[in-house]
């Protein structure tokens, strides 16, 4: 692809801070870079790439904390309002990134920046105020300790900047929670996963406070309008849209649970809360968490507005009201940890928005620690006192604390379930649901056998914000095709990741893979196809690929937890992953024995350089 004389969509310029020698530079956005790479992972997945060696660890310096926006964020495109953050991950070791949605990337955008690059480590807290193309380092050791929500209200009033956008790190990021996240938007949205929260805080910096007044420049301003009125008629008129409207996701959790996609008590049952699975009616929208839905909310120019405010009473009321839980946390906190109470849920939730903790790992850290007690592989003792059995809300609120502030037997969870089960032992391993050392989300692969495909090959390890499956037929049992129906998925998902759309526009059928292509072409400037968007997103995919390969992944570690493979629950069947893992290296061209993309298919996606690293000169 060739960018147009004008650069489209995008702000034009990345902001490099050095918080060792506390200065800022701009450099302008590379007209190749955007090109090739899009935005967002793909953008800052290169920058990591040339400047992340593999002898940088995650917690070093030298690593890179990049916020990165795509050509879509920012604009009038509906369900377009995404940032990603990328580093190398704590967690994993490999490639990280984590994506969310709210203001903050918009407001980055129109503050005159594509990305930011953080390097170094400031050796006081500090935090960035970016207004209008400007940048100041300013110090933060008033906030360090605050949580995410008061650390955001607090510096805006400082500043008497109220307008303003911030993304903050909590204590669980100060503390270096190997699963602590990034929380923008008054702590009401996340970039969760991956540890990108342990990095920042690492490197002393407590947040980034945007303000921007310039609008994102278009190429087709009639061509983009027409599109985004289609998608908006379309979801204004769509029933089951309408439906995703009023619950959002916790509206997916009883039609998932039914195919047997939610894992319960750590993926190891098929039930929920007893017989006939009541637990499920008591979380799930409609149900049980209509007693606490107050209201919706929407991010930067979203018709769908799928965020829901919750209200509680009792032991568990905030003092205000706030954003529940989404399908995510309803199953890693819920039915994975047997917990039907969702006052707790919402409590819980809310708790990982403060501490600024992903759910997904933390909901899957507590299972592992319950089912380790369950077996009798930790006790009260080792457990500071803690009954952790399945369901024990109380309990799950005091050891989610305790990882955050890394207290007592709180500080080997947080290290995350790979690493705590090498500590506690005696074949807990067997229990530590993970892939390539990160928790995998809420989807169990046994239910649909493409989604063992997804989450093993995924360079952040079991993520379905990589690539996600979910099918109701029969035929999602089947090993046909399925690898073929993962590459695809993936290509396609990292293609959209990096132009900033929302994944509930294409999962919820919120627009088409046309609507994408023609709003993304009216941004851009450029015209593409289908095909061309694909090959932009199998080199973003292969360029992570490579990444990992550098920093020490090996074909091995394409695989799913054993439990998986070898266990079955509601769905009745196993994922039956080595069965489509050599078609799916065929497929994607990368070597059957090393499973590295093949110096051919590098040179393909315009790669050579990258072939070089991971093949030597021919």
């Amino acid at each position: 692809m060739i960018m147009s004389r004008k650069r489209y969509g995008y702000a034009g310029q990345i902001l490099m801070v050095d918080l060792t020698r506390g200065k800022s530079t701009v450099k302008p956005l590379n007209r190749e870079l955007a090109s090739n790479y899009i935005g967002g992972y793909g953008i800052g997945g290169r920058i990591l790439y040339d400047e992340v060696p593999p002898w940088v660890s995650s917690l070093d310096p030298a690593n890179k904390l990049i916020f990165a926006t795509g050509p879509a964020t920012g604009g009038t495109t509906p369900v377009a309002g995404r940032h990603t953050v990328i580093t190398k991950s704590p967690l994993t070791g490999f490639f990280g990134n984590a994506n969310s949605g709210g203001f903050w990337g918009a407001e980055l955008k129109m503050a005159g920046y594509d990305a930011i690059v953080v390097t170094g480590r400031s050796p006081k807290p500090v935090f960035l105020f970016v207004k209008d193309g400007k940048c100041e380092i300013l110090n933060a050791d008033a906030y360090w300790g605050k949580d995410a929500r008061e650390a955001d209200r607090s510096i805006r009033k400082d500043l008497n900047e109220n307008e303003a956008k911030a993304a903050t790190i909590g204590i669980a990021g100060e503390n270096l929670v190997r699963f602590a996240g990034i929380v923008n938007d008054e702590a009401n949205r996340i970039a969760a996963r991956c540890g990108v929260g342990a990095v920042m805080g690492f490197k002393k910096l407590k947040g980034i406070v945007v303000r921007g007044s310039e609008r994102v420049p278009v190429a087709d301003p009639e061509g983009l309008k027409k599109v985004s009125l289609d998608i908006i008629k379309h979801i204004k008129t769509d029933n089951f849209l309408q439906t995703f409207t009023k619950g959002g996701t916790p509206g997916l959790f009883e039609m998932v649970w039914q195919i047997g996609d939610v894992p319960a008590y750590n993926w190891s049952r098929g039930d929920f809360g007893g017989s006939g699975d009541p637990g499920v009616e008591k979380i799930a929208y409609p149900g049980g968490f209509e007693k606490v839905l107050s209201g919706n909310r929407a991010c930067h120019v979203c018709p769908i507005a799928c965020r829901r405010i919750v209200t509680v009473q009792g032991p568990c009321a905030f003092e205000e009201n706030v954003e529940g839980p989404e399908y995510e946390t309803l199953a890693a906190f819920g039915s994975n940890c047997g917990m039907d109470n969702v006052e707790i849920l919402s409590k819980l939730n809310d708790l990982c928005n403060l501490y600024g903790i992903d759910a997904i790992s933390a909901g899957s850290t507590i299972a592992f620690a319950m089912e380790c007690f369950e077996k009798g592989l930790i006790d009260r003792g080792d457990m500071d006192g803690l009954d952790l059995q399945f369901g024990n809300g109380e309990a799950m609120i005091t050891i989610l604390e305790k990882i955050a502030r890394r207290d007592g037997f709180g500080n080997i969870l947080a290290e995350g379930t790979r690493r705590a089960s090498k500590i506690i032992g005696q074949g807990s391993e067997a229990y530590a649901m993970h892939v390539k050392g990160m928790e995998i989300a809420m989807h169990d692969p046994r239910a649909c056998q493409g989604s063992g495909v997804l989450y093993a090959t995924a360079s952040t390890g079991g993520s379905h914000t990589e690539g996600l499956l979910i099918e109701t037929s029969n035929e999602r049992f089947s090993t046909v095709g399925k690898a073929a129906q993962a590459k695809k998925v993936a290509d396609w998902t990292a293609f959209y990741n990096a132009s900033g759309f929302c994944h509930f526009g294409p999962e919820m059928n919120a627009y088409s893979a046309d609507n994408i292509i023609n709003a993304f072409n009216a941004i851009t400037g450029l015209s593409i196809d289908y095909n061309e968007a694909l090959k932009a997103g199998e080199r973003i995919f292969n360029l992570k690929r490579a990444f990992n390969i550098r920093h020490g992944l090996t074909r091995k570690d394409d695989t799913i937890p054993e439990r998986l493979l070898k266990e079955t629950t509601k769905s009745g069947v196993v994922n039956n992953l080595n069965a489509m893992l050599p078609e799916y290296y065929r497929l994607r061209g990368w070597d059957e024995y090393t499973a590295k993309p093949t110096p051919e298919k590098l040179s393909d996606l315009k790669l050579d350089d990258v072939s070089v690293d991971l093949w030597g000169k021919s």
